[in-house]
């Protein structure tokens, strides 16, 4: 999956990959140690709530994936 957007969202990570032509939201809620898929709606909502980050402000703020933090869902 390539990661296309990052965000700061709802006090933590979010970010939206994708597969061929689809887009694939997620985000990392506080309270859970894996990333949760995001409804279409969340994903309209990274951008008119949340703050777009550059991959390395992203990984200032929040960490690696993979490293710092989960690894994204294999789809």
């Amino acid at each position: 999956m390539e990661i296309t957007d990052f965000f700061a969202w709802e006090n933590g990570p979010a970010l939206i990959g994708r597969i061929d032509e689809f887009a694939k939201p997620f985000f990392l809620p506080p309270t859970e140690d894996s990333w949760v898929a995001a409804s279409g709606e969340q994903m309209v909502d990274f951008f008119e709530d949340g703050t777009k980050l550059s991959k390395e402000d992203f990984e200032e703020e929040f960490g690696i994936i993979g490293v710092d933090l989960p690894d994204l869902p294999e789809t």
